[in-house]
């Protein structure tokens, strides 16, 4: 993974966002010590990620917004975006916009990247964040052409950030209105994700490599990639790259297609027995 970090061909967005918010979805008490294993909220953990993105992704957006409002005054133009976020583009529910019309975060949406990664605890988590990306940018601009097949659009722009998340008519409309954008963008991410389950931090990277394996070098020079970096302590970051160069060479050098398919396979009977002989050392260091 050094390799592609060394080399000029794909550089960082100097617009970063990170957030940080303590919660506790891993829990491994001193009285829990008898067993290897943490206690996990599930839901709590799917909520975390989903809310960490919004709020990752919100802030990028009002961050590029100030940027190009700094932009278009230094041009002496008459822009819309002013810049910050004010009461005219608010809306009750915090979702920031007004009576259909576009808020100012409208000045950049998926759309505006060529391929999204994200990371990967699990494929259907990617799947709804990706489509929740696409929820964002439906809330900031629904007259946009894109949102044009989602059901019932008065319903969801009327519920709140809290509501929206726990909606499961929400996220299935919008997982479907992204599936297609998904198969396109997102899936030559997702190699390793699929074939290694979670990596932890390793997972976001793991969706660059597997982009750089799966899209031809000519195809991906001057792409604009998005990155949303996740903890489940949490922490979270939003950025963008760019490749600048060609990816060739480290594309032969990760050589990732023909490792993935020299992984062995073992019988799920060896994995519970490597299972049981850790859970007995562990015993025993008790």
């Amino acid at each position: 993974m050094g390799h592609i970090w060394q080399t000029p061909t794909i550089s960082t967005s100097p617009k970063w966002v990170i957030l940080l918010k303590y919660i506790e979805i891993l829990a491994h008490l001193p009285f829990q010590l008898d067993s290897e294993y943490p206690e996990v909220d599930g839901p709590l953990s799917i909520t975390s990620y989903i809310t960490a993105l919004d709020n990752s992704y919100s802030r990028f957006r009002e961050k590029h917004a100030r940027a190009q409002g700094r932009r278009e005054k230094l041009a002496g133009t008459n822009g819309h975006v002013n810049g910050h976020a004010n009461g005219q583009n608010g809306h009750a529910n915090g979702n920031g916009h007004t009576n259909g019309t576009a808020s100012s975060k409208a000045v950049i949406s998926l759309a505006d990247f060529d391929y999204p990664i994200f990371h990967s605890p699990y494929g259907k988590l990617v799947q709804k964040g990706h489509a929740r990306l696409l929820y964002n940018d439906f809330v900031a601009n629904p007259a946009d052409p894109r949102f044009a097949s989602v059901p019932t659009p008065e319903e969801f722009l009327a519920l709140s950030p809290a509501q929206s998340i726990k909606s499961k008519e929400l996220e299935k409309a919008f997982v479907g209105v992204a599936a297609a954008d998904y198969k396109k963008r997102v899936a030559p991410g997702m190699s390793l994700a699929k074939r290694c389950g979670n990596m932890y931090t390793a997972s976001l990277y793991g969706g660059l490599v597997s982009l750089v394996s799966n899209v031809e070098p000519s195809e991906l020079l001057g792409k604009r990639i998005s990155m949303f970096a996740y903890g489940s302590g949490c922490a979270s970051s939003f950025y963008a790259i760019r490749v600048k160069g060609d990816t060739t060479e480290i594309r032969e050098k990760i050589d990732l297609k023909n490792r993935i398919q020299a992984m062995k396979v073992v019988p799920c009977e060896e994995y519970v027995s490597s299972l049981k002989v850790s859970l007995f050392f562990h015993s025993l260091m008790c």
